[in-house]
């Protein structure tokens, strides 16, 4: 029989873990953060195994925490930071770590109920020293990013819940619980159809499991709920809207109840058409987006054709042992691709300056003032000073040379240098990088005069400081093309066209990171010192 243990013990704990931690969870938002966090959980699990050794008997429970634990350890790497950087990477570990630290947690605490293990107090007391523990925004962030992973991805459910991301096997694996919690998860979010693919995933997990993490019965429940709940809205936009073309969350064309057996998601993805271009819907953006992100080729022949790669010296002294090596990617919006213009080392630096520095990503103010943080950015961000390291300067050198712009920060002609770390399924919604065209004046009335000064963002310059496992590719919807991350490679681009006009091409997104990390660095270069450097035109075309 198991040993009374007084609730006081893990209540201390959990104030002991959780105290003066920051209210906003933004763990899941950089795999940074998630390196640390899973170092952490090593030394919370080394205190519990402690406990598991004096009170066998009261710890079953915790015993099962330990069981997930090491399904993540098994993953056997040659270093310490290679296992670090591979269990960061993956969605589904990150995921099973927010639960364990947010969800499980609680049960534990309502099993062990003595007040004896002082020595785990303390242990516990120097692991929280200067640490932070998951928030429920994390473990829902976590959440998040798997039903985004397996929407953009369209991923096999089947695959995806036993640890199969996009072709690469890994030992992670979903219950019937996650899967159940990742089907309310689309629920409430209207996408009913993923919604049932979630909830009988889970039903097919439950019997396999024998019931053990829930009942199939409770399922069920769940399944036909989700039906009712699609084919209603279903019905309801038919007759709102009888022609429009339903989203991809509710992407059965039939009512759930009537769809044929042998109609699969492939086959409505293989029937699909992309549309590219200038004249196209925000459906067809959010549709182009994903099947680009998914490696998709939305290009003709004719249009691939035209694309071509040669070395160029600029006719800078700079480059004429080691010429730049472009591609291009697009025509229209002229899109390049820079390879090998950053070393390793170089690399390193400047994860290692942006680390300590990074915080949650924002993007502009709905008003178009101000910043937020927001769900269609989830990564970390860090702006490096110019002055914080001579590499700094370097490298604003480069882009110079390699664009022709003007680009130092200190006279106003580019941004700082930003580095960014995405997270668990980190990725950046379609958006355009100009932050003025567009814009009533009572809203540029309202942005500061040196920022009116220097004009808007004429270019994109973006280093990409690795490569991704899978996914991670930036993506341009209109222009129907994708730039695959390459370590020490860098994507270009002009934001504006020669007549001052924004392009609204450009438009660009980040793909959600499937499998690994991601680091990126960019450069926005401003439009008023450019005035010689790219001279304008009259036509609003060019």
């Amino acid at each position: 029989m198991m040993a009374s243990i007084p609730v006081t013990f893990l209540i201390t704990i959990t104030a002991l873990l959780l105290r003066n931690q920051p209210v906003v969870g933004d763990m899941f938002s950089a795999s940074a953060d998630l390196a640390n966090t899973f170092r952490l959980e090593q030394q919370v699990v080394n205190v519990l195994g402690e406990l598991v050794a004096q009170t066998e008997a009261k710890l079953g429970i915790i015993r099962q925490y330990l069981k997930d634990y090491e399904s993540v350890v098994e993953e056997k790497a040659a270093s310490e930071e290679e296992f670090m950087e591979r269990v960061a990477g993956n969605p589904i570990h990150a995921y099973r770590l927010m639960k364990r630290l947010y969800f499980d947690w609680q049960t534990v605490e309502k099993e062990i109920k003595t007040d004896n293990w002082r020595n785990a107090l303390r242990q516990l007391e120097h692991v929280r020293m200067g640490a932070k523990f998951p928030k429920e925004e994390d473990f829902f962030g976590a959440a998040q990013a798997l039903v985004r992973l397996q929407d953009t991805y369209e991923l096999n459910m089947t695959q995806l819940a036993r640890g199969n991301l996009w072709g690469r096997q890994t030992r992670a694996e979903l219950t019937a619980q996650d899967c159940l919690f990742m089907g309310k998860h689309a629920f409430n979010a209207g996408a009913y159809a993923r919604a049932v693919e979630w909830f009988e995933e889970s039903y097919i997990l439950a019997g396999q499991e024998n019931n053990r993490t829930l009942r199939q019965d409770q399922v069920m429940e769940f399944i036909q709920h989700a039906i009712n709940m699609h084919d209603d809205t279903l019905q309801q936009t038919k007759k709102r809207h009888p022609m429009a073309v339903l989203s991809h969350t509710n992407s059965f064309r039939l009512p759930l109840k009537e769809k044929p057996a042998g109609v699969q998601r492939s086959e409505i993805i293989r029937s699909r058409k992309y549309n590219v271009g200038k004249h196209i819907t925000d459906q067809d953006d959010a549709t182009n987006f994903n099947a680009l992100c998914r490696g998709e080729t939305l290009l003709n022949d004719k249009l691939l054709a035209q694309l071509k790669c040669w070395y160029d010296s600029r006719r800078q002294p700079y480059f004429f042992l080691m010429p730049i090596k472009i591609e291009q990617n697009s025509m229209e919006p002229a899109i390049y691709s820079f390879h090998d213009v950053l070393s390793d080392d170089e690399i390193e630096t400047i994860k290692q300056l942006a680390k300590p520095l990074l915080a949650r990503s924002m993007v502009q103010g709905r008003t178009g003032v101000g910043h937020e943080v927001s769900n269609v950015r989830t990564s970390k961000t860090a702006w490096l000073p110019e002055g914080l390291h001579p590499l700094l300067n370097r490298l604003t050198r480069r882009i110079s040379l390699i664009t022709g712009l003007k680009t130092n920060p200190i006279s106003d002609e580019a941004e700082l240098l930003q580095v960014a770390n995405y997270g668990i399924g980190g990725h950046y919604a379609p958006h355009h990088d100009y932050l003025m065209k567009g814009k009533a004046d009572f809203e540029l009335g309202q942005m500061p005069p040196q920022e009116l000064a220097m004009g808007d963002r004429i270019s994109t310059f973006m280093f990409y400081l690795n490569d991704v496992e899978r996914g991670g590719s930036t993506a341009f919807p209109r222009a129907g093309v994708a730039v695959k991350p390459v370590r020490g490679g860098a994507a270009f681009w002009f934001n504006l066209k020669r007549s001052g006009k924004p392009d609204p091409l450009t438009l660009h997104g980040a793909c959600p990171v499937l499998l690994g990390h991601k680091w990126v660095s960019n450069k926005w270069i401003r439009e008023t010192a450019q005035t010689f450097n790219r001279r304008c035109t009259l036509d609003a075309n060019q």
